[in-house]
């Protein structure tokens, strides 16, 4: 999957025009067994613990030394062992403007992903958005996983929402999953069986469908 994805993101690389100079560094993935990767203000195993980073989780690298790598993130700049990195040397540092994006998460990207994931027929073109990341916004991200050959997770990490938002992203030719329903009240409204009534991108964020 990882090889799968170099070979996308080196797909994806914007050159520097004739003269310019090209940015220092290159992005590299966190890939620990379990856990987050340790950032240390230096290149000791010993060194002081300056951060700890996601695993997942694109990173700057600015040098590397063998065992160790200076790198950058969340504002801070320290070391972390090589083992744990997988470099996309020749990617787009654009890459690094994304953070990941998961359940519970809410802010302005969360609705960029989602309109765009609209675009490309993954939510129903008559859906109410919102800038929450639910439980169906993840079904969604699954669905283009499925549609993208990548690993079904529900998490829209830096490199799919890379590639997503690229000419490169496959329309939805999946069947979308279909609104489950029960009666509800004595009028006979339909609860959305997605949100029990709370409001998701199927019903609207009414809560409610039609009969």
């Amino acid at each position: 999957m990882l090889a799968a994805l170099v070979v996308l993101l080196v797909g994806m690389v914007c050159f520097p025009a004739c003269g310019e100079e090209k940015a220092e560094g290159f992005p590299a993935k966190v890939t620990t067994e379990k856990g987050s990767l340790k950032m240390r203000k230096t290149a000791d195993k010993k060194g002081k613990v300056i951060g700890e980073i996601p695993n997942g989780t694109c990173i700057l690298v600015n040098s590397e030394d063998g065992e160790w790598c200076e790198v950058s993130w969340n504002n801070k700049t320290g070391y972390c062992m090589t083992e744990f990195l997988v470099m996309f040397r020749e990617a787009d540092l654009s890459l690094l403007d994304y953070r990941v994006l998961q359940k519970g998460d809410k802010g302005d990207d969360v609705l960029a992903l989602k309109k765009r994931l609209k675009e490309l027929g993954y939510i129903r073109g008559n859906a109410a958005l919102t800038n929450r990341y639910t439980e169906e916004t993840a079904q969604r991200v699954t669905l283009f996983q499925r549609q993208a050959g990548m690993t079904e997770d529900g998490t829209a990490w830096q490199e799919l929402q890379m590639y997503l938002f690229s000419d490169k992203a496959p329309a939805c030719t999946q069947t979308l999953p279909s609104v489950r329903t029960k009666v509800a009240d004595q009028n006979n409204r339909m609860i959305c069986g997605c949100c029990m009534g709370e409001g998701c991108e199927c019903c609207n964020f009414t809560g409610w469908v039609s009969r």
